[in-house]
């Protein structure tokens, strides 16, 4: 059964994290180049200006949400680091709030910063005010730590894809279990003593 979709507010989040695809090494993000049609498919300022430098920490923030969103789905504390480096990534894309006509409030990059992950950081904080964060999971299977919106009913999604990497998680295990099992032996009978 394929998973539902993602809501707006978490979808391109889903997809950033997903830029990288652990399994085949297929990066969306390898240049800077890249990196700018990626970004300007998904709605945000492309690749203008943008060098080395700005890549890695395009490639550093993705990977930090994906490590932060693996200790979240393993539901354990993630690393002090990692936080330490997502709040400098952010320091560096500050936001402001923008009043609205209709009465709500935008998140939006600070003038004169660099946009580009400030306008992904602004999702992730959207995503947190209306609740879609907490169902973005990364798969269990460390070779795929893949994003998917856990869309089941008591939030126990743990592979990206159950007729994928959850078929293989249970195959490992019952070839696990089948190989510690011990190997019984016939008892020998008083006869053929």
């Amino acid at each position: 059964m394929p998973r539902p979709p993602a809501p707006a507010s978490v979808e391109r989040i889903r997809q950033y994290v997903n830029t990288l695809d652990l399994e085949t090494g297929h990066d969306e993000l390898g240049t800077p180049a890249d990196a700018g049609d990626w970004l300007a498919r998904h709605g945000l300022p492309g690749g203008d200006g943008a060098d080395q430098a700005w890549l890695v920490r395009l490639v550093a923030f993705r990977e930090r949400l994906r490590t932060l969103l693996a200790a979240r789905s393993e539901d354990r504390v993630p690393d002090a680091a990692v936080l330490r480096d997502l709040a400098t990534i952010a320091g560096d894309a500050p936001l402001v709030a923008e009043f609205c006509a209709d009465g709500t409030v935008a998140v939006r990059p600070a003038a004169g910063s660099d946009p580009r992950i400030a306008f992904l950081l602004a999702d992730v904080i959207r995503a947190v005010g209306d609740g879609s964060w907490a169902r973005l999971k990364v798969c269990a299977n460390d070779a795929c730590r893949w994003a998917f919106w856990d869309g089941s009913r008591n939030h126990s999604g743990v592979w990206c894809a159950m007729a994928v990497c959850g078929n293989r998680a249970k195959g490992r295990a019952f070839r696990e279990r089948s190989r510690i099992r011990p190997v019984r032996r016939p008892s020998k009978s008083r006869a053929d003593a």
